[in-house]
């Protein structure tokens, strides 16, 4: 997800609209995308296809974290927005657009949120104990 979305998101970014900041969706970011409560279904595009070795995985995610340390260094993240689907079907409309700071902290609360869906895995009765 974060080589699909949040990769081009930041090329997005930069040819993208400026707009007015508004920081409750950073709240909203931190708080309701890793929550659970909610649940939706992943793009088709998204689902696991097999192949990937853990090492592969884990060098990937590693990628990924630096490139988001990078594009941290930027002056300007809170500059230029970008429509959000998540935030839409979170907020139900009320907001629909992040600026580059909040499409970061999505990406981090994406892998929180992926994080609390394995525990879930882990904590039923039918999975493995080997």
């Amino acid at each position: 997800m974060q080589e699909r979305i949040l990769g081009p998101m930041r090329d997005q970014l930069a040819a993208g609209p400026t707009g007015p900041v508004d920081r409750t969706v950073d709240d909203i970011v931190i708080n309701q995308f890793p929550n659970r409560l909610a649940k939706f279904p992943a793009p088709e595009f998204s689902h696991p296809k097999g192949g990937l070795q853990i090492s592969e995985a884990l060098d990937r995610v590693s990628a990924n974290t630096a490139r988001f340390a990078e594009w941290l260094q930027e002056p300007d993240l809170r500059q230029h927005i970008l429509e959000s689907r998540p935030l839409t079907g979170i907020t139900n409309g009320a907001h629909q657009v992040m600026d580059g700071y909040q499409w970061i902290l999505a990406g981090s609360a994406h892998t929180e949120r992926h994080t609390k869906q394995i525990l879930e895995v882990k904590a039923d009765a039918k999975f493995p104990l080997k």
